[in-house]
């Protein structure tokens, strides 16, 4: 599939009834080319992020792009990179005892399979299994969500985690995710800044023990464009899309996104409001950074913002005469197009000229 396809051909004719999920698909190819090529550029590995699109057509369009390992948040997505043709995973969520790690060792089967851990608990979990594991060890570098502090409290943590025999220590990785608080270049350039010096930290720490992890890993989709390559591997998942916060931190232009859903107007009940039929169930309800303005951009109209969502109705406000009409399809790009996919069960694939295709979102709340 091939064309120059824009989102005012995705809004017009019929298609299908709305509010769906379009994907613009020669946008789609082209992220993922330029991603592969970028990070490849800077000597490293694409590992990309499955749990953006939970698709099996577009994890293998990763794999035809070079990428040989997936990261995924699920066991499903696991099953679903395994499907397309990746022969390992990095699954980057913690592994506790019961049906999750015996789900994680039913994987080990299917390929080579990797684990985040951040407690020596989380190793043991593993170990208990007899199956063989690849462990990256988390470090927090500044999210505070997952993960141990940089330099010698990491190295501690490490050494009292039962490593040996199938389980094995791969390498460190971090989730910068406090680059979306980043209001400007300087302060994601401080991130990234940040995240490099906790992993190089850290592995001197571990050196300093002699304990090796020859793998840095990275990812989060904000920094992409300015990482310094001190990284070996690059997790990033938003990219296949793009998506209102993207545009928002000065990464894409709103016409690399790929991914939007298309809505109707239902209403105008006033020159400066209008009424959509994508509300809650269609929209994700974040704002993940405080630069969007409201809950989605509005193709070829800057002046309409989302401001609040129903379960069924997306109420927007405009600051400018938007000659839209009841029965008129736009196109909203979602603040966040991961949790978008979530929310639906297929893409809806625009070739340039027609939706031709349909593709499910197979790992879908799972």
């Amino acid at each position: 599939m091939t064309g120059g396809d824009g989102w005012a051909a995705l809004c017009a004719g019929d298609g299908p009834p709305t509010p769906f999920l379009a994907l613009r698909h020669s946008r789609l190819m082209a992220n993922i080319r330029e991603m592969a090529d970028r990070v490849t550029g800077r000597g490293g590995h694409s590992t990309p992020h499955l749990k953006t699109h939970k698709c099996l057509e577009i994890a293998r369009a990763q794999v035809a792009a070079g990428a040989a390992r997936a990261t995924v948040a699920t066991v499903a997505e696991a099953a679903l990179a395994f499907d397309a043709g990746f022969p390992s995973v990095l699954v980057a969520y913690p592994p506790v005892p019961g049906e999750r790690v015996r789900a994680l060792t039913a994987l080990t089967g299917r390929g080579r399979v990797a684990v985040t851990c951040s407690r020596p608990e989380h190793v043991a979990a593993l170990a208990a299994t007899g199956a063989e594991f690849d462990v990256y060890w988390e470090v927090d570098s500044g999210t505070r969500r997952l993960g141990t502090a940089p330099g010698p409290p990491t190295a501690e943590s490490v050494a009292a985690a039962p490593f040996g025999g199938r389980v094995r220590l791969r390498g460190l990785m971090t989730f910068a995710g406090h680059a979306y608080g980043a209001t400007d270049a300087a302060g994601l350039a401080a991130v990234r800044d940040q995240q490099d010096e906790a992993l190089e930290s850290t592995g001197a720490a571990l050196a300093g023990r002699g304990i090796e992890a020859p793998v840095h890993s990275v990812g989060v989709t904000p920094l992409a464009r300015l990482e310094s390559g001190r990284a070996h591997e690059y997790r990033y998942g938003n990219y296949v899309f793009y998506d209102a916060t993207q545009v928002a931190l000065g990464g894409p232009d709103a016409a690399e996104c790929a991914l939007a859903v298309i809505s109707t107007v239902v209403d105008v009940p006033a020159p400066d409001r209008l009424v959509l039929d994508a509300g809650a169930k269609s929209l994700p309800a974040e704002r993940m950074t405080a630069l969007t303005p409201g809950f989605g951009l509005v193709d070829g109209h800057p002046g309409i913002v989302v401001e609040k969502l129903y379960e069924e109705h997306g109420l927007a406000g405009s600051a400018e005469p938007h000659g839209l009409a009841p029965g008129d399809r736009v196109a909203v790009i979602p603040n966040h197009a991961c949790t978008a996919a979530n929310l639906f069960g297929r893409y809806e694939v625009h070739d340039g000229t027609s939706f031709a295709d349909t593709w499910p979102i197979q790992a879908r709340r799972r």
